[in-house]
C-alpha cells in the first residue's frame, strides 16, 4: 500500500518527459506524507526517502532551483522532528545548497555556508568563509548575511576567534530585524563576551529578540518571570511567555507551561485541560512528556 503522493512521484520518475515543475510538486506531496506521519502507519514504502531525494535531484537538474533548496533542507533536518527522513547527510546537503548557489540563489549560498558552519565542517571552512565575505560585500544590510558573519567571527570559523569582532555584525543584523541576532546580543551582554557584562542590556535585547520572534528569547523571558531573574517575579506573565514560545515551536516551553497549569505553579489556577493541550504540543515537538513528569514525581492525571 502506498499514498497518492508516492505513486505520483514514482510515475513521473518513470516518465523521461516529466517536467521539473511537476516533479518538484510531486516531491512536495511525498514530503508532506512524512510530515503527516504516513511512514509510521505503513503507507509509505521503504524506498520512499530515496524516491524523494531522486525526485528533487531530477527537478533541480531540470532547472527548479527551489528543488535544490528543499533537498538541502531535508538532508540536513529531515521532513519534521518526528520524521527524520531522508537520512541526514551533511555533505550532500551542502552540495545541494551549492547547486542552488551556482544557479544564483542567495538562499542557496547562505544555506550551504550555514550548514557547513553549524556542522563545523573543516573541509568547507575556508570556502564558506570566503563565500560569506563575498556575500557581505554585495549585501551589506542583509540581516542573515550579517548574522552569519558574526557567528563565524565569534567561533573562529574561517576567521580568528574574536567575540568583540562579532558584536558589530550581530548588532547590525538585529537592527535590520534579525531575531537571532538580537538574541545573540542578549547572550553577549549576559556573559560579557565582546562587550561589558550588563544585565539590563541583556534583558532589553532579550525582550527585543522575543518581539522579533525568537523562541529562545520567549522561553528565557518565561524563565525570568518565573524565577524573578532581573524582573519582578510574575507567574502569569511567565506562563504567557512560555505559551508564546510553545506556539512558536519550543518544546521545553510547552512542557513547562503544561506543568505550570497542571500544578497551579505560583498561585496560578489549576487547569487540567490547558495542561493537556500544552503537553500535546510538547509531544508533537518531540518532547517525552511522561518521562519528564515521572522524574518530577508527577503524572498527567
Amino acid at each position: 500500500m502506498s499514498t497518492p503522493g508516492y505513486e505520483l512521484l514514482a510515475s513521473l520518475m518513470s516518465d523521461p518527459d516529466a517536467s521539473g515543475v511537476d516533479l518538484f510538486a510531486a516531491a512536495g506531496e511525498l514530503r508532506d506524507g512524512f510530515v503527516r506521519s504516513e511512514h509510521l502507519i505503513g503507507l509509505l514504502p521503504q524506498d520512499a526517502p530515496g524516491l524523494l531525494v531522486a525526485g528533487l535531484e531530477r527537478a533541480g537538474r531540470a532547472g527548479v532551483v527551489d528543488a535544490w533548496l528543499e533537498l538541502g533542507r531535508l538532508l540536513a533536518y529531515g521532513a519534521a522532528p518526528w520524521a527524520p527522513y531522508p537520512e541526514r547527510d551533511i555533505p550532500a546537503s551542502i552540495e545541494a545548497y551549492r547547486e542552488a548557489d551556482r544557479a544564483g540563489s542567495l538562499a542557496g549560498a547562505l544555506g550551504w555556508v550555514r550548514i557547513a558552519y553549524f556542522a563545523n565542517s573543516a573541509a568547507h571552512e575556508q570556502d564558506a568563509a570566503g563565500r560569506l565575505d563575498e556575500l557581505l560585500a554585495a549585501h551589506q544590510q542583509n540581516p542573515d548575511v550579517l548574522l552569519l558573519s558574526g557567528y563565524l567571527r565569534y567561533q573562529g570559523y574561517g576567521h580568528p576567534a574574536d567575540p568583540a569582532a562579532a558584536v558589530p555584525f550581530h548588532r547590525a543584523a538585529a537592527e535590520h530585524g534579525s531575531a537571532d541576532a538580537a538574541f545573540e546580543m542578549s547572550v553577549l551582554h549576559a556573559t560579557g563576551s565582546g562587550v561589558p557584562a550588563d544585565d539590563d542590556e541583556s534583558l532589553r535585547w532579550t525582550v527585543r529578540a522575543a518581539e522579533l520572534g525568537s523562541v529562545r528569547a520567549m522561553g528565557n523571558l518565561g524563565v525570568f518571570y518565573a524565577t524573578g531573574q532581573g524582573v519582578e517575579r510574575d507567574p502569569a506573565t511567565a506562563l504567557d511567555w512560555y505559551a508564546k514560545a510553545a506556539y512558536a515551536g519550543h518544546a521545553n516551553s510547552a512542557y513547562t507551561a503544561g506543568v505550570m497549569c497542571l500544578t497551579g505553579d505560583g498561585g496560578l489556577p489549576v487547569d487540567g485541560d490547558r495542561a493537556a493541550a500544552f503537553f500535546a504540543t510538547a509531544e508533537e515537538l518531540g518532547f517525552d512528556v511522561d518521562d519528564a513528569l515521572g522524574s518530577m514525581g508527577l503524572s498527567r492525571a
